[in-house]
């Protein structure tokens, strides 16, 4: 029956092609071409066969736009976005190690050991709010212990671009651990099901060259992603006017794709949103949920959004379905009216301690360190480098306290 319909339909041909009709471009959708289609019925004389006709040359040409729709989309999205091969394993994967205070057998009393240690700081440690003026004696009153975690992701992070050669070791201070509960508490404050919500955005402001963007920004990314998906199914990662997608679900699901401009990243976040909208509305429906739309919000995941130069967040970020926190300066023009719009809190965080700077020069001399620990030469060797980094150090803590009493 099947060959019988084509050999029917085959009739039409000559017709359609005196009327200058032979590709299905040409042919085109239903209400185009409306003086050919009509001149070719009324020659062949045959309702049926008509219809017969229209039926399938219409549905071969909608398949055909739909074919050239998609190509078009595939290579409008491969050209703005980049998989980063490895990149979302490299964060997820990255290694620990840490350095201690206190350990008397050890040059300059620090110790570089691989892994987490046992304990890492309590909440009460860290949970504590930057003092405006900063206590002279912090170091003291805080005792020997942990001093500094460091990260370390094969590839590089974000900030570096995944780079070969580039810095690799993140520097994970009690500071940026006080950030990470500020957001998780956050995230944590969303609800488990998939009721109404709405995210509370950030601003992380400190001073430029503490480690703010490589440092905490980086952090944040390996924590967010070890966080659950369920809550967190992706994080966009903004600079420099470009972007990074970590996509934890889906059929994305452990990919990190590179947007070269930020705005299309953006639009990638949009089709995430809606198409997360549409399947939790058809989900909810199907449960028996009325006005499922007004009752519900998907989870997207969350924005670490890294000011710098000229690029700064734009009120498009999604900011209703994605968490959101924006690293910046002091410099309220990287922020003001974003913050104001969005309604986003601060979250303060303070620049590097001395005894936590020591213990970042015994990471980056962990070599000579390593050698000195049976070698009274090499020892007094790490002793005298180590006292040339302290004096500027001891004179930035100086002029610190000077200007501060000046100020009050």
């Amino acid at each position: 029956p099947e060959c019988q319909t084509y050999a029917l339909v085959y009739r039409a041909v000559p017709l359609l092609r005196g009327h200058q009709i032979t590709s299905l471009l040409q042919w085109g959708g239903a209400d185009e071409n409306a003086d050919a289609k009509r001149a070719v019925r009324d020659a062949l004389a045959d309702d049926g066969l008509w219809n017969t006709v229209c039926g399938l040359l219409n549905a071969a040409f909608n398949v055909a736009k739909d074919a050239e729709a998609r190509g078009k989309v595939g290579k409008s999205e491969s050209e703005a976005a980049k998989v980063i091969t490895g990149a979302f394993e490299s964060v997820v994967n990255a290694r620990w190690s840490h350095v201690l205070s206190g350990v008397a057998d050890k040059p300059l009393g620090m110790c570089v050991v691989d892994g987490l240690p046992t304990s890492v700081w309590s909440d009460a440690e860290v949970d504590v709010t930057p003092a405006p003026e900063p206590a002279e004696n912090v170091d003291d009153a805080r005792g020997d212990g942990l001093e500094l975690l460091v990260l370390t992701s094969a590839m590089g992070w974000p900030y570096t671009g995944f780079k070969h050669g580039e810095e690799r070791d993140v520097f994970v201070r009690r500071e940026m651990v006080r950030v990470w509960h500020v957001v998780r508490s956050e995230v944590a404050r969303w609800p488990d099901d998939d009721t109404m919500f709405r995210p509370q955005p950030y601003v992380l402001v400190g001073t430029p060259g503490i480690g703010k963007s490589f440092g905490c920004g980086s952090y944040l990314l390996y924590e967010l992603l070890h966080y659950d998906a369920a809550k967190v199914p992706a994080v966009a990662y903004f600079l420099d006017g470009s972007a990074y997608i970590f996509h934890k679900t889906g059929v994305m699901a452990g990919q990190a794709v590179f947007y070269k401009k930020a705005d299309d990243a953006l639009s990638a976040m949009d089709d995430m949103a809606n198409e997360r909208r549409e399947a939790l509305v058809k989900r909810k429906e199907a449960e028996g949920v009325k006005d499922a739309a007004q009752k519900c919000k998907a989870k997207c995941g969350f924005i670490i959004f890294d000011v710098g130069g000229k690029h700064q967040p734009g009120l498009e970020l999604p900011t209703s379905e994605w968490g959101c926190v924006v690293l910046s300066s002091p410099n309220e023009r990287n922020y003001k009216g974003w913050k104001k719009q969005k309604m986003a809190y601060y979250i303060f965080i303070n620049c590097y301690e001395a005894r936590e700077m020591k213990a970042f020069f015994a990471w980056q001399q962990r070599a000579l360190l390593g050698a000195a620990a049976n070698d009274a030469s090499a020892c007094a060797d790490v002793s005298a480098l180590w006292r040339e980094v302290e004096r500027p150090v001891d004179e930035w803590a100086r002029c610190r306290a000077y200007c501060l009493t000046i100020r009050r």
